[in-house]
């Protein structure tokens, strides 16, 4: 019975540190990029949330950032290290002012909108950082709308430039940010026409990937590995449990069993002069003729 016990002490073992590890969150990212297009794909501001955690972090990591009541997320998703594509298949669910998630990747992309102020064709948004997470290398871009006749930042940025998608892209310094620094920029541009940008150019390419995630990616969706870890062994110790029981009853039907031979064998009638075996209805030997009244 020994060996039973030193087998459900390694399995605590073993889930333990997987249910314990599920509680650990990542302090520092080393690299963020933040995305903000304008009138995108929908008359609001699509921020994308490009994420690299140090090659040092231990995964599956718990990351949490900062999500503005006012957001509507679209996808939480990892970046497969293997092939570069996001997969919108990590658990996530909500946290205080923000989103929680766990990534198996060193890679991730948060997707949400957000919704801007309108007067006739002026469009102006801000977008605000602040977070208990620290960030090493932080950087961010807003893309011009491709229908907007102008667009100003606050702080304002001179690094304007045009890229390879036809994009006119306005990119801030990179800089690190501390935990608990907040960051705030300011947008104002005028639009032409309500004409979204997807609808008169698809960008062939662009330095992050595009978005298309499904939009019912939903908080709470995907597979928690460690969760499942802690299941598991769970499970594989209930087996364990109703095998020991099923064990000991099997144990007891024998002994059972044996007894009741031992019993029976113990009722047998023997002569008394030749030692043979007689039936229990025998009177006299069958061998020897001996009688059997008094055995």
């Amino acid at each position: 019975m020994k060996h039973k016990h030193y087998l459900l002490l390694f399995l605590l073992a073993m889930i333990l540190p997987a249910a314990g590890h599920t509680q650990d969150k990542v302090t520092a990212i080393d690299a963020l990029v933040v995305d903000l297009w304008p009138d995108y794909d929908r008359t609001s501001v699509l921020v994308l949330l490009t994420g690299t955690l140090s090659a040092d972090t231990k995964l599956p990591a718990t990351v949490i950032l900062p999500l503005p009541e006012t957001a509507q997320l679209n996808a939480v998703a990892r970046i497969d290290s293997s092939d570069g594509i996001m997969k919108d298949d990590i658990f996530s669910s909500s946290a205080p002012d923000g989103i929680r998630f766990t990534t198996p990747d060193l890679r991730f992309r948060v997707e949400y909108y957000l919704p801007y102020a309108v007067n006739n064709n002026r469009r102006t948004f801000n977008f605000a950082w602040l977070a208990d997470v620290s960030v090493n290398r932080f950087k961010l871009r807003v893309q011009q709308p491709i229908s907007a006749s102008s667009l100003a930042t606050e702080p304002a940025t001179i690094n304007v430039l045009r890229g390879e998608d036809g994009f006119t892209y306005y990119t801030f310094p990179e800089q690190a940010v501390p935990a608990g620094q907040p960051l705030l920029v300011r947008v104002d541009y005028t639009m032409t026409t309500a004409q979204l940008s997807v609808e008169s150019l698809a960008p062939p390419s662009t330095s992050v990937q595009k978005p298309g995630l499904p939009s019912t990616s939903k908080t709470g969706a995907g597979i928690n590995w460690p969760i499942v870890a802690v299941v598991a062994g769970g499970v594989i110790i209930v087996i364990i449990f109703v095998w020991q029981i099923a064990t000991r009853r099997d144990a007891s039907s024998r002994s059972v069993t044996q007894d009741a031979k031992v019993q029976k064998q113990s009722q047998a009638k023997f002569c008394s002069d030749c030692g043979n075996k007689m039936d229990k209805d025998d009177w006299f030997c069958r061998y020897c003729g001996t009688a059997l009244q008094g055995e």
